[in-house]
């Protein structure tokens, strides 16, 4: 399935999220209304795979589920997407890793003729998207947003304010016609606070006493140099993805009181790949080699009372 633009922009109650656009398609089991987990032919979130122009990106969503990629926000800003291919089966073999699906994202690239603005009002965050040329070979596109959700919450007097901010850039540097080198960054700050103004109901007084305060940051940040043959195509992608994930609880939300939880976990995945597509009287043959260094660590105390 290929999925444009204006498919994304117009996709009712979507809010330009591409996790919700596809959520819509057939095959995709619909999930709670505030998730972006993709659960495919009843497969499970974790099993899916996410690409941004060939280099691969784990989390794509706000407040993450860690190892899975689900969140209730979307991470990628729809203004750098040109198209979307969506396999739920017949995954390219340069893919690997994929039990459910693979989601290859097909980034614009940033203007030669000038630099262009625009600002960005959705329906929990504001930003704003820069693109440009920074030389006569080397363009650019950049966002950065921010929610303001909190304060929403805040007057609706809940007892959790979610605030999130990322950030996302694209460099492309056309040496000639036979090289290039695309680079790609893409990062997300997440806070989950606590409004403890909000203790007049007994529900809220049980919220706040249950709930932690969260913290969790990630990043992904990828190179990838590409040489064009006379019949073949060659990719070399580098690429690092890291995320942190706290969280803590004290009595009576007091960091002076005695400390309940204190929770925290850290991933980290560096990935080398190579690959070359050759062409020949209507034949295709790809062929590759990737490595991969996968790193998890956690350390948890959890105190009953």
């Amino acid at each position: 399935q290929t999925i444009g633009i204006n498919e994304i922009q117009r996709n009712p109650g979507g809010n330009q999220d591409i996790s919700k656009v596809i959520q819509a398609l057939p095959g995709v089991a619909s999930t709670p209304n505030f998730r972006n987990d993709l659960i495919i032919r009843g497969g499970a979130p974790n099993e899916n795979r996410y690409f941004l122009d060939g280099i691969e990106i784990p989390s794509i969503n706000h407040f993450a589920t860690q190892g899975a990629g689900g969140g209730p926000v979307g991470l990628i800003n729809f203004n750098f997407i040109r198209e979307v291919d969506f396999y739920t089966s017949a995954f390219p073999v340069s893919r690997g890793n994929a039990l459910s699906s693979v989601m290859d994202l097909k980034l614009k690239d940033g203007r030669s003729d000038g630099f262009a603005y625009k600002a960005i009002v959705g329906a929990s965050d504001v930003g704003i998207t820069v693109d440009g040329p920074l030389s006569e070979k080397t363009t650019m596109i950049a966002s950065v947003r921010r929610s303001y959700l909190q304060f929403l919450f805040a007057a609706l007097e809940l007892p959790f304010l979610p605030i999130y901010n990322d950030f996302q850039a694209k460099v492309k540097y056309t040496i000639n016609d036979r090289h290039q080198i695309t680079f790609l960054g893409l990062g997300a700050i997440d806070d989950f606070e606590l409004n403890l103004d909000a203790n007049e109901t007994e529900e809220q007084r049980y919220i706040l006493n249950t709930l932690p305060v969260n913290d969790q940051w990630n990043y992904s940040v990828g190179v990838k140099y590409t040489y064009f043959g006379e019949r073949s195509l060659t990719n070399i992608v580098l690429s690092r993805f890291m995320l942190d994930n706290q969280a803590s609880k004290y009595v009576e939300n007091d960091p002076a009181l005695e400390l309940l939880l204190d929770y925290r976990s850290r991933e980290i995945e560096n990935k080398l790949r190579v690959e070359n597509l050759y062409r020949h009287n209507g034949w295709r043959l790809t062929n590759g080699i990737g490595f991969e260094e996968v790193k998890y660590e956690t350390d948890t105390y959890n105190r009953r009372v």
